[in-house]
């Protein structure tokens, strides 16, 4: 059976879901980056975007303990123009620029506000996705509430780049079919195509 087919054979039987769960648990007690790491991360990956064509590049704001993916902005603001997202009270994850006046979200991190103008997610080129853990065949272990399942299908064509630390790295993270890998993992030791 293949890794693929042992991971649906997993969810089908409802194994996956507890798996993620354990997954989540040990991730939250993972200590944060420390500064070093955020460093090292934050200009490998700028050093990449600068390898890229220039493109629209949809950045998440940090929350607390994430990794600062918004600080490559000013290190590559000369090459591409930059988005991110929105968190509505539901639904989907809206998209609007970069530099769309803010507001603090309740659980600490900053976001466009309301009103801000809304951008095509189909512009976009780069996805830079955060996730409390990756595997090395690029799968995603999020907070659990969907909102980068549900926005990642509308960026078909773009380069979606994990942002994380090799120490979130585990060798699997059980899919559902809904789930979508990133192709690219960024690192504190730097920023490299998943296995296949």
């Amino acid at each position: 059976m293949t890794q693929d087919a042992l991971r649906m054979a997993h969810y089908r039987s409802g194994m996956g879901s507890e798996v993620k769960a354990g997954l989540r648990r040990r991730a939250l007690e993972l200590a944060p980056p420390s500064p070093e790491e955020s460093e090292l991360v934050v200009s490998g990956l700028a050093e990449w975007l600068r390898t890229v064509p220039a493109t629209l590049v949809l950045v998440y704001l940090s929350m607390p303990g994430e990794l600062p993916a918004e600080r490559v902005v000013e290190a590559t603001s000369d090459r591409h123009r930059f988005a991110t997202t929105r968190t509505p009270p539901g639904g989907l994850l809206t998209v609007h620029p970069f530099d769309a006046p803010r507001e603090r979200h309740r659980f600490g991190y900053e976001q466009p506000v309301p009103d801000a103008p809304v951008v095509d997610p189909a512009a976009v080129g780069v996805v830079l996705v955060p996730g409390l853990a990756f595997d090395r065949r690029g799968n995603r272990l999020g907070w659990g509430k969907g909102y980068y399942d549900q926005l990642l299908p509308t960026v078909p064509a773009a380069i979606k780049v994990g942002v994380t630390l090799e120490r979130r790295l585990v060798d699997v993270i059980p899919v559902e079919p809904h789930d979508v890998p990133v192709g690219v993992l960024a690192t504190e030791l730097g920023v490299r195509s998943v296995e296949s």
